[in-house]
């Protein structure tokens, strides 16, 4: 990982404390997740107006990658009215 993904020097490598190659190799994954993403969305957009046949559903980025959908929580009136006041209360 070091030496290959993230193009360290031996020396570079030697200097660095445990929290900071974890940082480094945080850093990497997420790069490579977002290049992922960036990927899916432009198959996805290529999917949905190029394709010939009538899809039941659009594709999606996460239906590229394997992703379970965000589920939307939905709040009554009521429970949003309360969530404020409790908002406001806190606020002051």
């Amino acid at each position: 990982m070091a030496y290959g993904p993230l193009g360290l020097k031996p020396w570079e490598f030697g200097r660095l404390t445990f929290g900071e190659f974890q940082a480094l190799a945080e850093g990497y994954q997420w790069r490579k997740e977002q290049e992922q993403v960036l990927s899916a969305g432009f198959v996805a957009s290529l999917i949905n107006t190029c394709s010939t046949r009538d899809l039941k559903s659009a594709v999606t980025v996460d239906m590229l990658l394997g992703r379970e959908p965000a589920k939307q929580q939905t709040k009554t009136s009521d429970q949003a009215k309360a969530d404020m006041k409790a908002l406001l209360a806190e606020v002051g």
